[in-house]
């Protein structure tokens, strides 16, 4: 499981060798893992070291997630801070005069008892808008309903008890640095974008301090941090709606992970991250345009337009938890000039290629990675789950990888549906029920936590890799397979493996797996067979499993 590092108080003995921490982003050999203090759960140490500290691949959305504005939605902060709060505040409904009165003490995604509804659901029932109404009304209506969640704690509105909450939001945003402020000469803080346009006669720098407070949350950038203190392998894939909102993310976290950022790099008092750029052995957090793919959902395909395509069949396949070794993430290099250029593109359903495209070559290549997906398929869908942010998971009905775990951060996931992500097996291309992936593969971001705690997102890694953990243990117990078991199983069978002739070994182990591949690839005919056959091999590494349904 993620954990920190422990620091000693006590003075260097003259003759103690001082231990040293590993590089940041651990891309040096790490030395041998210290045997487990304590499990985090009963039955922990059953899983291997790659299994405890598997490879983390965050798919983290902007709005109402690590960012305080929607500009695919046109919400500015103070907006959104008041629209979110408006889905954390829970209340009764007088059912004579119809009004909603605020019950809840603090902000909560969870309600304190069963009756209560939000104040951002009451307004959604007071102002409804679906497609089997008129377009002009349905339109005024949810112009009426943002309105009234957008003003939910001024003076005189159902949530103004809930003001407190709002500047508490407010003040942990803000730059409170003396240091920092005198520096870029930060007089107020501005909540409204639009009185503070971005100028192109200043640095970057100096455009990112102009709001006088932060536009991506700390949260965020703390768990960056402490990850990569503690030699985490992880990836980054930023899901956004619009591209405009995507590539200010882009040009702030160059300059954090190149040490430039204003409010963290060391200078008028700041916290200073360890690299993130390539230098000194650390890995590229950096995000290229190469990796910043759009999602097609009516089509079926997500298109990097600006990586070259490679041969899936040259690309080394690596679920490791350990950080790799890899060159610092750069641009796909270039066609030759006179070779016409191909980008690389992911065709769905079925969904394996995309999977694997994503998993195994664009975050093989690039540690940060994002997807422009797609809101005009959400919105005329209704914003039906099963259309929104696509998420694919290896599951094959329980757990079919577990050394690799996806995690998708959203503030608009609902309480009891995912709303706007769509998760589905990558192999099956079915739909995961809601239980199975929430907590897991999923979380429902609380805002207010989010923005008032530096370590939310720490905290909520940590509590998706136990479930995950908890449920690999449960799915082999169903199974009937233990970790004993597996072991002298395994050994068993090596020593029977030793002694066959070569005919025989490839008879049982490698003819099994491959005919079932082969008869698939001929029977659905895809564009990649290479690629189609390989994926399949890898969910099929060392036994046939019958969890894909050939």
């Amino acid at each position: 499981m993620a954990g920190g590092s422990k620091g000693t108080g006590a003075a260097e003995e003259p003759e103690a060798k001082k231990p040293t921490d590993a590089p940041a982003g651990g891309l040096d050999m790490p030395p041998p893992a210290p045997q487990m203090e304590a499990e985090a759960f009963p039955g922990e140490s059953a899983l291997s070291e790659d299994e405890r500290n598997r490879w983390l691949v965050f798919h983290v959305a902007l709005p109402r997630t690590i960012m305080t504005w929607d500009m695919a939605l046109g919400r500015s902060t103070e907006a959104e801070l008041n629209d979110a709060l408006s889905n954390l505040a829970w209340g009764s409904v007088d059912t004579e005069a119809g009004e909603w009165t605020l019950e809840s003490p603090d902000p909560s995604p969870n309600p304190p008892h069963t009756s209560l509804i939000t104040y951002a659901t009451y307004v959604a029932r007071t102002y409804p808008s679906d497609h089997t109404m008129e377009d002009k009304a349905r339109e005024e209506n949810a112009r009426l309903a943002a309105e009234k969640r957008a003003a939910f704690t001024h003076p005189g509105e159902p949530g103004a008890k809930f003001r407190p909450m709002f500047d508490q939001m407010v003040k942990n945003l803000q730059h409170s640095n003396k240091a920092l402020a005198k520096a870029y000469d930060i007089k107020k803080v501005i909540l409204n974008e639009d009185e503070a346009p971005e100028d192109p006669n200043k640095s970057e720098a100096q455009n990112i301090m102009r709001f006088g407070r932060h536009q991506i949350l700390p949260s965020f950038w703390n768990m960056l941090i402490q990850l990569t203190k503690r030699g985490r392998r992880f990836s980054v894939v930023f899901r956004s709606f619009s591209e405009e909102q995507l590539s200010q993310v882009q040009s702030e976290l160059q300059l954090f992970c190149q040490l430039q950022h204003p409010a963290y790099n060391g200078q008028n008092k700041t916290q200073k991250p360890p690299p993130m750029d390539g230098n000194k052995a650390s890995r590229d957090m950096r995000l290229t345009n190469a990796a910043v793919g759009r999602c097609d959902r009516m089509s079926g395909r997500l298109l990097f337009k600006d990586r070259a395509y490679q041969d899936p069949s040259t690309q080394a396949i690596s679920t490791s938890s350990k950080p790799e070794e890899a060159a610092p993430a750069a641009e796909v290099p270039a066609a030759e000039p006179d070779a016409a250029f191909r980008p690389t593109e992911y065709a769905f359903p079925p969904y394996h290629q995309v999977y694997a495209g994503l998993t195994h070559q664009i975050l093989t290549g690039s540690n940060t990675a994002a997807i422009v997906d797609d809101l005009a398929y959400w919105e005329q869908k209704d914003r039906s789950a099963s259309a929104g942010k696509l998420l694919l998971i290896d599951h094959g009905g329980s757990v079919a990888e577990t050394k690799v775990q996806h995690i998708f951060f959203d503030g608009n996931i609902g309480k009891e549906e995912s709303h706007v992500v769509d998760v589905r097996d990558a192999t099956s291309g079915e739909r995961i029920p809601f239980g199975e992936v929430k907590d897991v593969f999923m979380h429902r971001v609380d805002f207010f936590q989010a923005v008032t705690d530096v370590d939310y997102f720490l905290k909520a890694t940590a509590a998706c890799e136990i479930n995950f953990s908890k449920k690999i243990l449960e799915a082999r117990r169903a199974a009937g397979i233990s970790k004993s078991a597996a072991e002298q199983e395994s050994k068993n069978a090596s020593a029977a493996k030793a002694a066959m002739p070569p005919k025989e070994w490839l008879y049982r182990n490698v003819i099994p797996a491959l005919l079932p591949a082969l008869e698939a690839c001929q029977r659905d005919r895809p564009e990649d067979p290479i690629e189609f056959i390989a994926f399949y091999m890898l969910r099929h590494s060392k036994q046939y499993s019958k969890t894909l349904k050939a």
